[in-house]
């Protein structure tokens, strides 16, 4: 910060670290998550193949995975075919003939670093909000703050609706911010400010409403409360906004309906499949998933949470020390108090429903850590030696300091360095359970794990002679993925996700490989048994204190081979 800092001006060097650094630092730390955990849950998997479909196929539809396995509600293709367009550069002048482990798991590390830096440029312009409204000091602790958290730059790279939605939603909350920050300081409604904070305020809403049509239906818990405060404070009549909300979702709804019915229309000669009606008529995806969620209730099928959970459980994983100084932030300053009243609306809404998910809330994340860098300018910034001249102000000659002024400043100067000293404790608290938990993550995808090692090879490239591999839901829903397969297509890898196989009919189907969750299959030797999470071990005489717990989740098997029958595997490398 500029009291930090001193008076001089920065050097040009200096500028761009003020303005970059901090950014560039939560880019660093949701790149290092995407290099050690490179898998994806099932969750991402729609997204995720999608985007391999659109790099490796273009638009031949028929090749598309989700005809095969189009999943419980139907999702966009907008996001994923964003993301392939960003990542293909990438593949086409460095990934192309240069795959790792003979597979193409490199373009699944491209396309989620692609995600990760658009999701951080949304954050950079939300923090440059944060800086004109707030402060600079603000600016830089907001910046701290999301690179300390774990979930939010763990997520920043995961291809989920959430986050394609929260870059939109992150980019509107910015414009809102500086629209907030602008008619502080305009000086009538007809001012050149007064006009630009309204085009913000619009340009915030319609952004807030396209993510709610395209992406998550469930955003507008978030549009509503942002309106009501851009139409208390005038920055938008309200026919006019119902005007402009009315444009903003039509368009839309026209982009995600066109696109989205071209793409899910099962092409010319397609067996229907497991698609669910109408799957042929016009496609509005949010559309079905709104239906789902509320008309049919059907959310609550993959389990239920008590109403307080999002409050007491969520959000203080997810936002760690950020989450109590949030509300010491809002009370310290009033501008922040829309951005908290904000988004405990948006958590509050969501509690109705019951089941709950923690990615479910991120996009209110840098409402609170917005409030939360307030306290920590304060706390921290404010108290550091040279942070101000307040001292100078106050101290006054030193002639007329008597015992008992000097008293009162050094008690002044305590109140001021203890609440820094507890922020600087919870911070590192912080960073250790964003440690904790990065170890725990790393060791939660079995299933990529062993697909990969399965076609892994050695220094002089032996490894498991290609074959025909069935891939079981376990190892599915734990990181496999189209990434993870051959690069070479005339290779001899056959894969299969064919559900409801019983483990007899395996072998008679002919599979050379299984990569299943069950550690004994008829027909079938186990050739690797690859450990995930099973839960945090402390141990106080040991280094590391706290330790990921791991048991054999996905094996990886291999048929046994008749004595007639040549088998001319190569060995494992």
């Amino acid at each position: 910060p500029p009291s930090v800092l001193g008076a001089r001006p920065f050097p040009p060097m200096g500028r761009w670290l003020r303005d970059v650094g901090p950014d560039l630092l939560v880019l660093a730390v949701a790149t290092a998550h995407v290099l050690l955990t490179p898998y994806a849950k099932v969750e991402e998997s729609f997204n995720l193949q999608a985007t391999h479909d659109f790099l490796h196929h273009g638009f031949h539809w028929a090749r598309f995975d989700h005809h095969e396995f189009p999943g419980v509600v139907p999702r966009t293709f907008l996001g994923a075919a964003a993301l392939s367009a960003a990542t293909w550069p990438v593949k086409a002048l460095v990934l192309d003939g240069t795959h790792h482990a003979n597979t193409k798991i490199n373009g699944q590390i491209a396309a989620r670093i692609a995600l990760a830096a658009a999701v951080v440029t949304s954050l950079a312009r939300f923090r440059r909000a944060v800086r004109m409204h707030l402060g600079e000091g603000a600016a830089l602790a907001f910046a701290i703050l999301t690179a300390t958290q774990f979930h939010p730059t763990f997520y920043a790279s995961r291809t989920l609706p959430n986050i394609f939605a929260a870059v939109l939603v992150t980019f509107g909350l910015g414009d809102w911010l500086e629209a907030c920050a602008r008619r502080t300081g305009s000086g009538g409604s007809d001012s050149p400010v007064a006009e630009r904070a309204a085009k913000l305020s619009k340009r915030a809403t319609c952004l807030i409403a396209c993510a709610t049509v395209i992406f998550r239906c469930d955003v507008a818990m978030l549009l509503a409360p942002v309106g009501v405060h851009v139409l208390a404070t005038r920055q938008q009549t309200p026919l006019g906004a119902v005007w402009w909300g009315v444009r903003c979702v039509a368009t839309a709804l026209c982009a995600t309906v066109v696109f989205d019915t071209i793409a899910w229309r099962p092409p010319d000669g397609l067996a229907p499949g497991p698609f669910w009606p109408g799957h042929r008529g016009v496609m509005w995806p949010e559309g079905g998933v709104l239906w789902f969620n509320t008309v049919e209730n059907r959310s609550a099928e993959w389990g239920t949470s008590p109403a307080h959970w999002y409050f007491t459980s969520a959000l203080p994983r997810s936002l760690l020390l950020a989450y109590p100084l949030s509300f010491v932030g809002a009370a310290m300053e009033r501008r922040a108090r829309p951005a908290l009243v904000c988004a405990c609306f948006f958590v509050s809404i969501y509690s109705l429903l019951p089941h709950k998910e923690l990615r479910f809330v991120l996009p209110a994340t840098p409402l609170f850590n917005a409030c939360a860098a307030v306290a920590v300018d304060r706390c921290v910034f404010r108290a550091l030696p040279g942070a101000s001249a307040f001292w100078k102000k106050t101290d006054g000659d030193a002639s007329d300091a008597t015992s008992a002024t000097r008293r009162m400043k050094g008690a002044a100067r305590l109140t001021r360095v203890l609440p820094a000293l507890a922020v600087f404790g919870l911070w590192a608290l912080s960073v250790a359970a964003h440690a904790v938990f990065a170890v725990a993550a790393r060791k939660n995808y079995p299933g990529g794990v062993a697909f990969a090692r399965l076609h892994a090879t050695d220094r002089e490239g032996r490894g498991f002679d290609p074959g025909s591999v069935h891939v079981d839901a376990a190892a599915a829903m734990t990181g496999v993925s189209r990434f993870g397969e051959s690069a070479d297509v005339g290779s001899g890898w056959v894969y299969s996700k064919e559900e409801g196989l019983a483990p007899s009919e395996l072998a008679l189907r002919g599979f050379k490989y299984l990569v299943c969750g069950s550690g004994s299959v008829p027909g079938y030797e186990v050739i690797e048994a690859v450990e995930g999470f099973k839960g945090l071990a402390v141990t106080p005489t040991r280094w590391p204190v706290v330790r990921a717990r791991t048991e054999p989740m996905i094996w990886l098997h291999r048929r046994l081979m008749d004595d007639d029958e040549d088998d001319g595997e190569g060995e494992s490398p």
